[in-house]
């Protein structure tokens, strides 16, 4: 089964459902941009949303227009999985505020590369109001970001801290993630040494009101991505991982959140599980599982029961490292890349080798040929790096 690809992107929905109670994120939002060409490695999104596709700056406007007039919204959120990456993202954000910047609109952009580009953008947006800045640098040490494809120096981390804090905002949010293949002790350490220097930064400017929110979620691998053949870590390392973090970063302006290592492991198994599950699933229902994302609601203990009557152990699901000749189930639904480039790019991530964006260099992932005659001439791939890959 392969998939279809809509392109050009149709004019974003704007007769929106308005909730009658507050709820979070409770703002209207507009994809401005489907797709990304950063090719990071543990991204399922950025594999299945290929090829890129932009709705015109005019129908962006347009969409804004129109959701504030049918909904009474007072904020509006542009999305994308790397908002930056826009390409008409300068002359979009002026013609926002130009158009809306007296009627008192607020407006996101989430999904900003850290980089200086995206903090004047932010700026821009934010009007004066400068709540918070998040960043994801996913890893830590260069050598873990070279696993990932996610090539960010701390240098260059540091130096968007710095003018990030010097431009009004008190409080940075950094995304990481722990458990990534590969992974050592001294990788998960500069977690921790990364928010204290981050810390250091925003007090050189603000002194104690400076403020680092640390969020370190635990990496479960996804179908469709070059990571799919890796395994999710032991619960108890995991945990063993959390205590350290919690302690180094158990000081003034820090703030650390982490994920529950049994959502985790749900998630991996109901991630990469087959057919069988659907028994594991009815049977959870039948004991008592509703709205397991909400907290209040949870109930892990009913999850594994069912595992246990059916007969499955969620380990095979989660905690197998994949031989690469390995059939998977979801390869019933063909996404356009080849699993031979992604195979390619798990070696690659082996050996902590980086791709350059997709927009500068065609690695032949097999998007093009595959669903090419899906799409108009809104997005060409550039030159391939080679015609054996292609």
């Amino acid at each position: 089964m392969l998939k279809r690809v809509v392109s050009p992107l149709p004019p974003p929905p704007t007769r929106l459902i308005v909730p009658t109670v507050d709820v979070s994120h409770n703002r209207a939002t507009i994809e401005i941009q489907r797709g990304c060409t950063r090719g990071c490695r543990f991204c399922q999104a950025g594999i299945v949303l290929r090829p890129v596709r932009e709705r015109p700056v005019e129908d962006v406007l347009e969409a804004i227009e129109a959701i504030l007039r049918q909904t009474g919204f007072d904020e509006v959120g542009l999305l994308s999985l790397s908002s930056s990456d826009y390409s008409d993202i300068g002359s979009l954000v002026a013609a926002i505020d130009e158009r809306f910047g007296d009627a008192h609109v607020s407006i996101s952009l989430p999904a900003l590369r850290a980089d200086s580009f995206s903090v004047g953008l932010a700026e821009t947006i934010a009007r004066g109001r400068h709540t918070g800045f998040t960043f994801a640098p996913e890893a830590a040490t260069e050598r873990m970001r070279g696993v990932i494809n996610k090539p960010i120096s701390t240098e260059q981390m540091l130096d968007v801290a710095r003018e990030v804090f010097e431009r009004g905002w008190r409080t940075i949010k950094l995304y990481f993630m722990i458990g990534l293949p590969g992974e050592q002790i001294e990788d998960v350490r500069a977690i921790a040494d990364l928010a204290r220097a981050v810390r250091e930064v925003g007090r050189k400017v603000h002194g104690r009101k400076a403020q680092v929110n640390v969020s370190v979620n635990t990496f479960v691998p996804k179908p469709h991505t070059p990571l799919q053949w890796a395994k999710l870590e032991p619960e108890e390392s995991i945990r063993e991982k959390q205590a350290l973090l919690g302690r180094e970063l158990r000081r003034q302006g820090l703030k650390l959140s982490t994920s529950d290592p049994e959502e985790s492991m749900l998630e991996a198994v109901l991630a990469r599980g087959d057919r069988r599950l659907g028994a594991v699933v009815q049977r959870a229902w039948e004991l008592g599982a509703r709205f397991d994302a909400w907290g209040e609601q949870r109930n892990l203990s009913a999850w594994w029961q069912a595992f246990a009557e059916i007969g499955l152990d969620p380990g095979f699901y989660a905690q197998r490292e994949r031989p690469p000749d390995e059939i998977f189930p979801w390869e019933v639904v063909n996404a356009g890349v080849r699993k031979r480039f992604l195979r390619q790019e798990t070696e690659r991530s082996q050996r902590g080798e980086t791709l350059v964006d997709c927009r500068e260099q065609c690695h032949g992932c097999g998007i093009l040929t595959t669903c090419g005659e899906n799409w108009s001439e809104d997005w060409c791939c550039p030159e391939p790096v080679s015609q054996r890959e292609t």
